[in-house]
């Protein structure tokens, strides 16, 4: 089963339920399938191309934006809004799309716009009424998902090809190694979804799996720390130098994370030092995981119920 009926399938589900928390507003699982319905229509109107790129901030638009083109049949192409404006336009002609989905706000603050034949601003977009009716495309597990661009170690960004079976294979791994399904979660996420461990494990894990996520486009420890107090999120994905923001914000409490059961850190190694301060200031063990975009991502993953060794990220995922 594709990418586009499995999210289809969970969001009817949880339809009532409220699954996504932004900085601007919240999202049922309904309301998430209706946006998608609307904006598939505008992107079948002007999509020419097999390929359509996402330009958004860490936000609900950004599952909207993923699941309309997954309607449509289309690969997905996340563009990475960090990039010099040079790379971006780059991954724009390479990946050969003629259609960005983004918001005006964004684009005002990179104070540039790429050069793409369409671009859909989702405030332009009719959100209103009843969506036009549509059955979604039935792509093959192998079909491309998604073209996931990184900066490798040399030259120019690279695209990494992952297929509808290789993210939901991810997500299937992720949740029989930790078993999410057996009790309700809030996670928060503050990494962006260009990137692979924000797609997988912060949208279309949760998002699969029923789960509550907010989400805030901007790191800022403090705004995060009140996210921690008001939500109380079970998971957390970060990386080093955000656990150590943390523990810089004199107001931040150890009752403010009672709740998280997995503080995960990933990107680069975690120092002895981060790790201690943080356990003894907050009662919380954080855990390392370790993955890469080419295995979509999650690999490996050391679980709270196993011994930590630092700087390991331990057992892998299978």
């Amino acid at each position: 089963m594709s990418i586009q009926w499995s999210l289809l399938r969970s969001l009817i589900r949880h339809g009532r339920k409220t699954l996504v928390i932004d900085d601007r507003t919240s999202y049922t699982g309904f309301k998430i399938l209706a946006a998608s319905f609307f904006l598939a229509s505008e992107i079948e109107r002007r999509c020419t191309t097999d390929t359509v790129g996402v330009l958004l901030p860490t936000s609900g638009g950004f599952p909207i934006a993923a699941l309309a083109g997954w309607m449509l049949g289309k690969t997905v192409v996340p563009l990475n809004y960090l990039l010099k404006p040079e790379e971006l336009q780059y991954i724009v002609e390479h990946c050969g799309t003629d259609t960005i989905v983004t918001a005006g706000p964004l684009l005002e603050h990179l104070g540039c716009e790429p050069k793409c034949k369409n671009i859909i601003k989702l405030e332009e977009v009719n959100f209103k009424g009843v969506p036009e009716p549509r059955w979604p495309a039935r792509s093959a597990m192998d079909d491309l998902a998604v073209l996931l661009y990184t900066s490798g170690t040399s030259g120019r960004p690279k695209g990494v090809m992952l297929t509808h079976r290789n993210l939901l294979s991810n997500v299937s791994q992720i949740d029989q190694f930790v078993q999410f399904t057996r009790d309700n979660h809030t996670f928060l996420s503050v990494l962006p979804q260009f990137h692979s461990f924000g797609l997988t494990v912060m949208t279309l894990l949760p998002l699969l799996l029923g789960q509550k996520v907010v989400y805030t486009a901007r790191f800022v420890p403090q705004l995060v720390v009140r996210l921690f107090r008001e939500h109380q999120p079970t998971v957390f994905v970060a990386i080093p130098s955000m656990y150590g923001a943390l523990l810089s914000v004199k107001s931040a409490k150890a009752e403010d994370f009672a709740k998280i059961r997995y503080a995960v850190s990933g990107g680069e190694p975690l120092p002895a030092d981060i790790f201690r301060r943080f356990q003894e200031r907050f009662g919380v063990a954080i855990h390392e995981g370790y993955g890469l975009t080419e295995t979509s991502p999650v690999s490996h993953w050391c679980r709270p119920m196993h011994d930590r060794r630092p700087r390991a990220a331990r057992r892998p995922r299978r």
